[in-house]
């Protein structure tokens, strides 16, 4: 039987339809996603800056598909002067977990080998963050954990999603194919490389457009939600629990009864 197997950066190799996170994929992850994700170092600036308007003291973060933790080390510098911030890094593969670790030594910080999927509920949560990991998991499993994690977020708390989309039209869908198979090329990897990786990836990565993952997040109970970068098939999404109907209202209620207090004092 032929052996399909090949290298889709130099140190990395893999099987169409068969990319693993593995140990090999791993020790080379931080180097590889910069050839493959455009504005990845952009995205993560991005992602950071944002947290300020939803981390404060005792604030808990989780990070799913935390990979080597750039991320948590990112912010764990942003929010060194805040007090009891919690940080945790969902990862399935225990040789990123390891990498992980030594990136993001702290006390505040926790890394669970878990699939996300099997996440049963997310408790008080201030910020959430999905970078380049929903877009693995089979649709039916993706809503299931978009409901715990809109369900998971207090009130005000934020979302972040970004992903591989598809584009919304399929003369855009060839163009953008294109142009990402360019970038990949211009950032170091050869043309057999780029064509080994895309066949790794086949019904292991699975993109929606941009449209139809507002969609998802609306279904969710997400309302207000917002585009936050755009790079041709690629995408970044943010989205806030707004304060539920009862609570407005219970907040309208008090603040007419102390409205008629003061004007009887």
């Amino acid at each position: 039987m032929k052996n399909n197997k090949g290298y889709v950066d130099e140190l990395i190799t893999s099987v169409p339809g068969e990319w693993k996170f593995d140990e090999q994929v791993s020790k080379n992850f931080d180097t590889h996603v910069r050839k493959s994700v455009p504005l990845y170092e952009e995205v993560q600036k991005e992602v950071v800056e944002m947290s300020e308007w939803f981390v404060r003291d005792n604030s808990t973060i989780y990070d799913l598909g935390a990979s080597t933790g750039e991320t948590i080390s990112l912010l764990l510098q942003k929010h060194h002067r805040k007090k009891n911030v919690r940080y945790i890094g969902v990862e399935e593969s225990q040789a990123m977990i390891e990498i992980a670790r030594k990136k993001c030594n702290s006390e505040t910080v926790q890394f669970l080998q878990q699939d996300i999927a099997d996440i049963n509920e997310f408790s008080n949560v201030d910020l959430i963050l999905s970078l380049y990991t929903l877009q693995f998991l089979p649709l039916w499993k993706r809503k299931q954990v978009l409901q715990r994690i809109y369900k998971g977020l207090v009130e005000g708390g934020a979302f972040i999603l970004v992903e591989k989309i598809r584009a919304e039209n399929s003369m855009f869908e060839d163009i953008w194919t294109d142009l990402y198979w360019d970038f990949k090329q211009d950032s170091g990897l050869n043309e057999q490389q780029v064509i080994k990786k895309s066949q790794s990836l086949r019904g292991v990565l699975m993109p929606l457009t941009l449209s139809e993952n507002l969609r998802l997040l609306s279904d969710t109970g997400f309302q207000c939600m917002d585009t936050f970068i755009k790079w041709n098939n690629f995408a970044g999404i943010i989205a806030v629990k707004m304060f539920s109907k009862n609570n407005l209202i219970g907040n309208k209620k008090f603040e007419i009864k102390n409205k008629q207090k003061l004007e009887t004092k």
